[in-house]
């Protein structure tokens, strides 16, 4: 793909993740207002596996599918509304944050002096926001639980790596987010390729000097 082509595509998908994250955004804020049940879940790791596939806890307002290692609540508030509008703005944000430092990335390649005073910050900003991103993603986890689920504070311990969660009258299990470590790579990858393209930019300047 030509620089050119790469352009329009980072300009489109930046347009449409806009798009997309404003739209997902207002319908899960507008769900709760409509008597829609909403559906929060979090992937665990039971303790013991023996026992009934489905557990239920505290009134029906959460329980475990063990045989699909899921645990679910169920609420019509606001609140997990909107929680969920804002980490889809969080990460709807982030991406597209990304999408325009690479933007402006292909934009310059399309010059013939690819090593430009703002290509070492465009790829930094892109660097920075795929990290941030796996943050977000994994702080998210247990953030949501511990402010929806009731009691959290009561019946679980966190760990930093996992969640140990037991419940009065069901068998402990343990919430495990997930570290994105491939957005982690890329990065920290982005962020040494800025730094090879500073270091581009002075040897260019350096060359036009001397010229």
């Amino acid at each position: 793909m030509t620089a050119n082509t790469l352009y329009r595509l980072t300009h489109l998908s930046l347009a449409i993740t806009l798009i997309l994250t404003l739209i997902t955004a207002i319908i899960a804020l507008a769900l709760p207002f409509f008597d829609e049940h909403l559906l929060s879940q979090w992937q665990i790791e039971l303790a013991n596996s023996a026992g009934p596939n489905e557990a239920e806890l505290t009134a029906n307002e959460w329980w475990i599918v063990k045989n699909q290692g899921m645990l679910t609540m169920q609420t019509s508030g606001v609140g997990l509304a909107i929680s969920r509008a804002v980490t889809i703005l969080l990460v709807g944000g982030l991406i597209s944050y990304a999408l325009y430092g690479l933007r402006g990335f292909f934009a310059g390649l399309r010059s013939e002096r690819p090593f430009q005073a703002s290509t070492p910050a465009l790829l930094k900003k892109v660097g920075y926001s795929f990290i941030a991103l796996a943050i977000v993603l994994y702080l998210e986890v247990p953030a949501r639980f511990y402010l929806f689920i009731p009691d959290a504070a009561d019946i679980a311990d966190y760990y930093g790596t996992h969640i140990k969660v037991s419940p009065p009258a069901a068998e402990a299990f343990f919430i495990i987010p997930t570290l994105h470590w491939g957005l982690i790579v890329a990065g920290i990858f982005l962020l040494a390729i800025a730094r090879a393209f500073a270091l581009g930019l002075s040897l260019q300047t350096e060359n036009d000097e001397i010229i």
